[in-house]
Formats: structure tokens, sequence, C-alpha cells
């Protein structure tokens, strides 16, 4: 028997559970804030993808069908190619939450094919996007219990203006990607690499990036570079009625974002949630030149978060189950469970002809919180003997009390 592919997984259905209530929580939002939702296919051209990919992204494209095609590694090129063919209006606000797949070394949380959950801004340079965004993310991170969420910003324009200072720009993606591992690898290691790519320069180029204990220090000091960027950063404070913190090491590691960066951390130990930017010429690859800005949330590092803080993961949806105490009274039982549902209440009926003590093992095994056992007496009065699974207590009601007592747990 073959295993699943490398870097992939089968998902359990008590884990499912919390995926899809982790993805329709995020869903909810997201359409509070009148972000719209969008599909766009698993496989794009292979020209497509590498049209802003990157050197280091395009190592990890699943090439298929003899390299005509490939399997998206993100969400954002598949929306610059759709976006920059159409009319929409404008700012197009849209939201998608779907597979993505890349070609990378499986690690501990880390998958080959793993979710995201994009919003996107299309056809504004208003900072007023990137605030609606971060103040988006935040609410997110309060629906899931952590109300205080470190959110960082950086700007590519002085990262940009920073290397010309210096005078690496040559190097200046080598760079980047070398900045961007701070937190895989830690400052040290990020030293290391700096001076391999640059020699002394390396220092000079750490000291202005960690330079500055404030905001506003390092506002200061990013004025120097570019004043463009530092004003841009400026605006998105003082748009944001909650903390935000300015780290000029903040990079980004993909190639196409070209002013605002931000990242989304729950603490030091579970790194980031969430992060994005402003990519204001990749549209124009693809055939039509508009700004855009975005996010992409880690649905993945967000289930995981949810497992630990569940005490005990539900194994299934069901919330009654409805017994026969003889297979004479199975019809009656599916009449009773058709009508539950046309209540909104989930049920489930025996498929395998069992006795009722197997009934009631498979109705603890699965934890379903009711239990209703449908004999002679209840059917002929009417009435319905419910049991809570979890003290054992029981009830005889009527179907209308039933409901009550269910929809009032």
């Amino acid at each position: 028997m073959k295993l699943t592919p490398k870097g992939m997984r089968d998902i359990d259905p008590e884990v499912m559970i919390i995926r899809e209530d982790v993805i329709n929580s995020i869903k909810d939002i997201f359409c509070t804030y009148g972000y719209r939702p969008l599909e766009t296919p698993a496989m794009e051209y292979l020209d497509t993808l590498r049209a802003k990919a990157g050197e280091e992204v395009d190592k990890q494209i699943f090439v298929i069908d003899g390299g005509e095609y490939g399997l998206r590694f993100d969400l954002t090129v598949p929306l610059a190619r759709y976006a920059s063919s159409t009319d929409a209006p404008k700012p197009f606000k849209r939201y998608q939450i779907e597979r993505v797949w890349r070609k990378e070394e499986p690690q501990r949380g880390r998958f080959r094919e793993f979710w995201q959950a994009d919003v996107d801004v299309i056809g504004t340079s208003s900072m007023r996007a990137e605030a609606e965004i971060l103040s988006l993310a935040r609410e997110v991170c309060f629906k899931f219990g952590f109300n205080k969420p470190r959110i960082i910003i950086n700007n590519r324009k002085i990262l940009d203006a920073i290397a010309d200072k210096i005078g690496v720009s040559e190097k200046r993606d080598e760079i980047f990607r070398a900045l961007d591992k701070l937190d895989k690898i830690g400052e040290k290691e990020v030293a290391k690499l700096l001076k391999d790519l640059v020699g002394a320069k390396a220092n000079e180029l750490i000291k202005i990036v960690k330079s500055g204990k404030s905001n506003k220090e390092r506002l200061s000091i990013a004025v120097k570079y570019s004043p463009e960027g530092a004003k841009e950063l400026e605006e998105i404070v003082s748009l944001c009625n909650f903390d935000i913190e300015i780290d000029l090491f903040l990079v980004r590691g993909l190639g196409y974002y070209t002013g605002p960066v931000f990242e989304v951390k729950l603490s030091e130990d579970i790194g980031s949630v969430a992060g994005g930017g402003r990519y204001d010429r990749l549209l124009a690859v693809y055939g039509q030149d508009l700004p855009a800005v975005g996010i992409s949330f880690g649905i993945e590092r967000l289930i995981t978060l949810m497992l630990e803080k569940e005490k005990a993961a539900r194994k299934t949806r069901t919330t009654v189950f409805v017994a026969a105490v003889k297979p004479d009274f199975y019809p009656n039982a599916n009449e009773l469970a058709s009508k539950l549902r046309k209540k909104g209440i989930s049920c489930e009926t025996d498929l395998n002809e069992r006795n009722l003590k197997k009934q009631f093992d498979y109705t603890n095994a699965l934890s379903i919180p009711y239990m209703i056992v449908l004999g002679e007496r209840e059917i002929e009065s009417s009435t319905y003997t419910i049991r809570d699974m979890s003290t054992g207590k029981e009830k005889k009601l009527s179907f209308n009390d039933l409901v009550k007592e269910i929809k009032g747990r």
C-alpha cells in the first residue's frame, strides 16, 4: 500500500471540522469588509507563474505535463493574471481561500500542499487599503482568541534606498532573501550570509535596519533614505487606531513587492500567521498596470493553534442520534430524524441494523451529545425519550419541546 506523496497528507474528520470552522470564520470576516469571492484554476501556464516568481520560488513550482503547466505556488499571481484581464469596478476587493503547492523540503508543520486565505485590493494607491487590510487581520486574530497580535510594517522603498546608499544594490535580491530568513535562522546566521554577500558593508546594513527603538526614531531614520517610503508608513500608522510596529528589518521574501510590507505575529514562539504587502507593478506583467495590495493568512498555522487550544476535538457535527429499539421501528426513527433536520438539527440514524447497545456504543464513540430512543411507547404517544450522553439524564418530551431542548444546549 503506497503512502501519500511526499509533503502531502490525509486530514482526519476531527481535524477537518476545526479546519472548516477556521475557514468559515475567516470567510465571514472577509465578507464583512466587502471582499468578494474568486476561484482560479489550480494549474496555470508555467510562463504565467514564472513571469514574476523570482529565482527562489521558481525552484518550488510543481511543473506538470511536459513543462507547459505548473501548479500555483500562491494565490497572488493567479489574481494578477485574472484582474489584469477584467474590467471590474475599482477598487476590486477579492478574497480567495484555496490550496497552493510548493515543491520544498517538508518540515514539521510545513507541507507541499497547503491552504492560503488571501484578501487583496486592486486599483488604489491609497494607504487606506493597507490600513483596512491590517484592521481586518487584527480582527481575524481576535476571532481566534489572540487579543494582542504583533503587527509589523516596513516599506520596500526604504530597503531599496538603503541598498542604493551603501552601494550594494546589484546584490539587492540576495540581500533581501538573507534578511527575510531572520525568523528562521536568527540574526547571527543572517549576518554571516550578508558578510558572504557584501563583506564589511554587511555591518553597515545591519546597523541601519536595527537602528531606533520607537516608531518615531525609525521613521526619522527612514526619512533619510526614502522620504516617500517613510511618509507611507506614517500614514498607515495614523490611519490605524491600534498599535503597529515599524521594523526596518522586515523584508517579505517575494520579489514583486514594491511598497509597504507587513506581517502579523501572535508570539515569538508561534511566528507569523499572516503577511503581505503592496505589489504595484505585478499586474503590468500580465497586461494591465494597476496598483495592488494584499495579505495572506497561514490557514495551517491557525488550525494548529486551534487544535492546541481545543481540549477535546469534536469527532462529528452530528447533534442527535435517533436509535430504534427494534429494526421494525427504523422507519419511525428515519421519519423523526427527517423532521429534526428540517428544524436545522443534524441527525444520524443506524445504517447497520445494529441492536440498541451497539447504537449506544456508536453514539459514545463519536461523542454525539444526544440520543433519542424510539420504542413502541414513544411511537404510540408521540413523546420521545432524549438522553444527554454527557450526564446520562433522560427526559420525555413532545416534538416541539424536543427541538427546544436540543437547540437550547
